[in-house]
């Protein structure tokens, strides 16, 4: 039987987990070998099937442990495109994890949606990936209240990620701009009344930074329940062609304090922290995919990290 983890028993494994990274010297740790891997998601690249074998390229060149890409690409490549696991294997990066989205406000989808996701969720596990990175589907912010979907929220996250974990894989939640869960309230609300022995954490730092919220401290709050995390920097704006965010150690969000924290969780975690950046298709980048990712490459490793030769 499953026991839901108590506000009061979370709060308190949470502040004790976080404050004990917090507490490490900053040079102690600057001594210790970095423990995590380090993969990419292919967003950067773009949003589509198409864009899977040049993000492959350049992360196999790049030396990224594994990507992630979106269930949807997962399943044209498997259907239409003449079998995934063929086109992972030419390139030798390893999938991790599938974002997969789903509708969260109307319970009169979520039969849909569920099947939709078992399929994707189904996928990954055949090509051998280990977290569900699930986000709820965008929605117009404008007049949304949150406190007039409690129960929606609740109810239909509780099942996703109840199926994702009875398939044998992690459903950790990425909270997202745009979405249902974007605010610091809301990522709150929403961690503290799911039921956490399915739903884990997935937290994409920089899209928590452009919410409005203290990454470092969402991070340290919720240490105890992460499994896999979207490693972004966030610059401000909207119109650098990376949709407001940077490479890495560009922008404003405290990286090496997360990382710091994230280093202890390595065996507790079945996913990995992933290098993201966004692309804009309306402004142009000002540096090839290929360049972006190799400063966020070495960014990282002058951090020690290390990457496939």
């Amino acid at each position: 039987m499953h026991t839901p983890l108590t506000r009061r028993d979370f709060i308190k494994a949470a502040g004790m987990a976080g404050a004990a990274s917090l507490a490490l010297p900053t040079l102690a740790m600057e001594q210790l070998a970095r423990k995590n891997e380090i993969g990419a998601t292919f967003i950067l690249w773009g949003y589509g099937a198409d864009n899977l074998e040049a993000s492959l390229s350049d992360m196999a060149k790049l030396g990224y442990h594994s990507f992630e890409t979106f269930g949807q690409v997962i399943q044209e490549w498997e259907e239409k495109r003449g079998g995934f696991g063929k086109v992972v294997q030419k390139y030798g990066v390893p999938i991790i994890s599938a974002f997969c989205m789903t509708d969260v406000l109307d319970p009169d989808k979520r039969p849909a949606e569920r099947k939709k996701l078992e399929r994707w969720a189904q996928l990954l596990k055949e090509n051998g990936g280990k977290v569900v990175e699930y986000c709820p589907t965008g929605i117009k912010r404008d007049g949304y209240d949150y406190r007039e979907h409690k129960k929606n929220l609740v109810d239909s996250m509780n099942e996703y990620a109840k199926v994702v974990t009875d398939m044998g894989l992690v459903c950790a939640l990425h909270p997202h701009t745009g979405t249902p869960i974007e605010t610091r309230e809301e990522v709150y609300f929403i961690m503290e009344n799911l039921d956490t022995n399915y739903m884990k954490f997935g937290p994409d730092v920089g899209q928590l930074a452009k919410g409005g919220s203290d990454p470092v401290k969402i991070v340290q709050d919720f240490l105890p329940l992460v499994q896999h995390v979207h490693l972004k920097d966030f610059s401000g704006g909207n119109d650098n062609g990376y949709l407001g965010y940077a490479p890495l150690g560009a922008g404003t969000v405290d990286l090496k304090k997360i990382l710091d924290m994230l280093e202890p969780r390595k065996k507790d975690m079945a996913g990995m922290i992933m290098f993201e950046l966004d692309s804009d298709r309306k402004n142009k980048m000002p540096m090839t995919e290929f360049e972006s990712a190799k400063v966020s490459r070495d960014y990282l490793k002058k951090l020690g990290y290390k990457f496939v030769a």
